[in-house]
């Protein structure tokens, strides 16, 4: 499964974001509630084969859409393990530079570095 661009580019820009909170907002619902397992998930694997997996858990977990996905990820990782922002720009570094280049984002080619 290729992971679109706007996504990328939306976790990247909210990396560097502060938190934005907003009453009822169900990215903050969805943090709050699966938070604790996207980090499970880095921390288990941390480098961009266990972020691709929290993305994936993201898509596989979350009612928002799939555009979403850098926001919640940003927002899980900012809340339940700064320590793991590492992986994560690796993982948006390489997202990018793979699409730029017109590679695919399949398992093969995560798994591949």
């Amino acid at each position: 499964m290729r992971m679109p661009i706007f996504a990328v580019v939306t976790l990247s820009t909210l990396l560097c974001a502060a938190p934005a909170h907003a009453e009822g907002d169900p990215a903050d619902s969805y943090v709050s509630a699966h938070g604790p397992e996207v980090c499970d998930f880095i921390r288990a694997q941390p480098n961009v084969v266990g972020v691709r997996h929290a993305v994936d858990h993201i898509l596989e977990t979350s009612d928002l859409p799939a555009d979403q996905t850098g926001r919640l990820l940003g927002a899980s990782v900012r809340a339940y393990c700064p320590e793991q922002g590492l992986p994560v720009q690796e993982f948006v570094w390489f997202v990018r530079n793979h699409q730029q280049n017109g590679g695919s984002l399949g398992a093969s080619a995560i798994a591949g570095l």
